[in-house]
């Protein structure tokens, strides 16, 4: 079993300003679903208007230089949507966004992994956590102990979506890397808060290395917008412990500081998908949700919890960080690229921002997306630990 030391983060295994980390469960009831139905009734005209107002714009000038009719009409579509998502409840919208999955892919084409947590020496934050399972899926299983695997985390802001809801994604980096994709859907909040998923995200590492056999020089851990940031913090909690560590990682839009502190967060709302910066009565703030309203102002800023405020990158595996020059969360990506490189620091990191791309494009059929994950196998095939992060 591996064994990890304890680390001399505050208010890891460093005694700090008391929180306490409670699981709570909202089962909805009749009631929130008709008061959704009664909101997807309400904006839904106005929804409508918004597409064909987009399309419209297209025709006169598209929002970017570079976006093609296709691209116009799949913002459009997300954006129209956007106005319906701000007012319905979390559990419509976990729902609803598993629907299309379940229509266009055969569930019997993925090999489940469902395990339970076997390692039972975490330190620090992770101490006193437990799981009775975590859901896990093999996406083109590894053949030998030898072969190399990515571990993947999805996005979804800590409380929607899953695996599933990203399987094209998942398809799409096992067949550009030619590995199998270990793809964890991590408990999610309200049910479930901080740190549950950074448990979930150790355990499947270490499940990989002592049930599957497979050595952590060859697992690249990848995630995207909230997986990313899960991603980076488990990077972190495996360096700080001193367990092994894994060969590289790939941010995809990582959501790396949970205070929703950045000015793109309000630029981006005519071009990026995501809602806007959400505020404490929100009906759905995936911040507030995952760290607990008592427990956001002094949880926001932890290390764990929002990366980029950590203030020791060293020692860290190479990274590559993919984001989009239009996306919601570009400031803070910016701000986290521009410390890993003022630190004198012995991380490999390489940033790629793609002009007039929106948050997570590596999931659409756009040109830029084909090319991102061009790049992520050319980094997995030929990254070196070069100083300067240059794919070689």
């Amino acid at each position: 079993m591996l064994m990890g030391k304890e680390c001399k983060i505050e208010g890891c295994c460093v005694q700090s300003q008391e929180f306490h980390l409670k699981e709570t469960c909202n089962t909805p009831d009749i009631s929130t679903l008709l008061q959704d139905l009664y909101q997807i009734l309400f904006h839904f005209p106005s929804s409508i208007l918004f597409f064909f107002q987009d399309l419209y714009k297209h025709l006169i000038q598209p929002k970017r230089p570079s976006w093609n009719i296709m691209t116009t009409i799949t913002i459009a579509i997300l954006h129209a949507m956007r106005s319906i998502m701000v007012s319905v409840s979390l559990d419509f919208w976990r729902r609803m966004l598993r629907l299309p999955y379940f229509v266009l892919y055969d569930t019997n084409t993925f090999i489940a992994a469902t395990f339970e947590p076997t390692h039972a020496s975490l330190k620090g934050v992770l101490k006193n956590q437990d799981a009775e399972y975590i859901k896990a899926e093999w996406i083109l299983p590894p053949e030998s102990e030898e072969e190399k695997v990515i571990l993947f985390f999805h996005g979804g802001g800590y409380c929607f979506k899953d695996w599933f809801s990203f399987i094209r994604l998942s398809e799409r980096l096992s067949s550009y890397t030619a590995r199998a994709v270990f793809a964890v859907s991590y408990r999610l909040a309200p049910e479930t808060r901080y740190p549950g998923a950074l448990f979930d995200a150790v355990q499947s590492y270490f499940h990989l290395i002592e049930y599957y056999k497979i050595k952590p020089q060859h697992i690249t851990i990848i995630g995207d917008s909230a997986g990313g940031g899960l991603a980076m913090s488990l990077l972190m909690y495996l360096r700080d412990h001193q367990y092994p560590l894994p060969e590289a990682s790939v941010l995809l839009s990582p959501w790396i500081d949970l205070t929703y502190q950045h000015p793109s967060w309000s630029e981006s709302f005519l071009v990026d998908f995501l809602p806007p910066r959400p505020d404490k009565n929100s009906i759905v703030n995936p911040a507030c949700l995952y760290l607990g309203l008592d427990n956001y102002k002094q949880l926001s800023s932890h290390t764990y919890a929002s990366p980029l405020f950590s203030n020791h990158f060293e020692n860290l595996p190479p990274i590559l960080i993919q984001s989009g020059e239009c996306e919601t969360m570009r400031d803070e990506i910016r701000v986290f690229t521009k410390r890993l490189q003022q630190q004198q620091h012995s991380t490999v990191f390489r940033h790629e921002e793609y002009e007039d791309m929106v948050h997570d494009f590596q999931v659409f059929d756009f040109p830029q997306s084909f090319l991102a994950l061009k790049h992520i196998q050319q980094w997995l095939a030929f990254c070196r630990n070069d100083k300067n992060g240059v794919c070689l």
